[in-house]
């Protein structure tokens, strides 16, 4: 029997062992760190996209090649990163025109053009089913790098945006017969197919340095709230009544009989950026992301001691074991 993806990622690199002194940061964070100079490290992070598993056959080929790089930028962005260079791959089935990768490609440079890459290399290659493989590289001041390992007893739990939306967009595109109002369909289906990597905001966090630590939540908030509780040694505490969904979020889950906590902490693909920093720092970071970008902050809980747990208190007070319920590609 197969193992879930982290276990599967835990038995393959155990028995990893870095010689080479220039790695900081190898497996178990978003990125791996390398040093380069006394000045700048280097942030290295791969992603595959794969049809019928990240994406919907009726997906547009723009699309799935701007999302293909995005959810690459959002790995730099979630060690407080800046984006650089990238190599693409393309697995390209014997059925697949021209055009369609001609397309993808599009999305691909546009995304890359949006955030000042260069698309350096790659490959192409033939395979049963269409893929695309992303490599980037990042570049930070190693006085800026955030790694999940930082958070600290005490800390507070901070996110940016709003969460489900990218969840709900996906519900919608698996059912689309769902009745909701058409603008709240098209921001939320948007959500999942083009998001957006809080590249400004990590660059705001990261140079306030007052954060302890940092991840995105592509998996899921409940998910990656717990990788960053495992890498750090400690527990966590999150209130539902805390977590921020949005209006549609919200018009969504009235319409099916949805509750919005469950789309907020398993939905995934939101790509928003959950971080920790100290209680006399939090307040500081939401008014200063909101001023210089626009976008709201909230706090949703604190670190503890890990013997504490890791717990959820829910709207009626009582508390339910916080669980990694959320996206694993060895599921799907």
């Amino acid at each position: 029997m197969r193992s879930g993806e982290f276990e599967l990622i835990r038995k393959l690199t155990s028995s990893f062992s870095i010689k080479n002194k220039d790695v900081v940061v190898g497996v178990g964070d978003d990125c791996a760190v390398i040093k380069s100079s006394s000045s700048r490290y280097i942030l290295a992070t791969v992603d595959a996209q794969v049809a019928g598993v990240h994406f919907l056959p009726e997906t547009p080929p723009e699309r799935i090649g701007q999302k293909a790089v995005a959810v690459s930028i959002s790995d730099i962005a979630a060690m407080g990163g800046t984006p650089k260079h990238c190599l693409v791959s393309l697995f390209l089935p014997k059925n697949i025109a021209d055009n369609y990768v001609e397309r993808v490609y599009r999305g691909i440079t546009r995304e890359c053009r949006a955030y000042s890459i260069d698309v350096v290399g790659g490959n192409i290659t033939s395979a049963h089913q269409f893929a695309i493989d992303v490599a980037l590289l990042g570049e930070v001041n190693p006085k800026n790098v955030l790694l999940r390992r930082g958070a600290r007893v005490g800390d507070k739990v901070l996110v940016t945006g709003s969460l489900g939306n990218a969840g709900a967009g996906l519900y919608l595109l698996q059912n689309p017969r769902t009745q909701v109002p058409a603008a709240v369909r098209k921001l939320l289906v948007a959500k999942q197919n083009n998001p957006t990597p809080r590249v400004w905001e990590s660059s705001i966090i990261a140079h306030a340095r007052k954060a302890t630590a940092m991840i995105d939540i592509s998996d899921g908030l409940a998910q990656d709230m717990l990788h960053i509780a495992e890498q750090a040694l400690v527990g966590v505490t999150l209130y539902e009544n805390q977590l921020l969904v949005s209006r549609e979020v919200k018009s969504f889950c009235k319409a099916t009989g949805k509750n919005p906590s469950e789309f907020a902490l398993a939905g995934g693909e939101d790509y928003e950026l959950l971080f920790t920093a100290p209680p006399s720092h939090a307040n500081a970071l939401i008014r200063k992301v909101k001023k210089e970008t626009g976008t709201a902050v909230t706090v949703i809980g604190e670190i503890t001691k890990k013997e504490m747990g890791n717990w959820l208190i829910l709207n009626n007070g009582r508390k339910k074991q916080l669980k990694p319920d959320g996206w694993n590609h060895l599921r799907v």
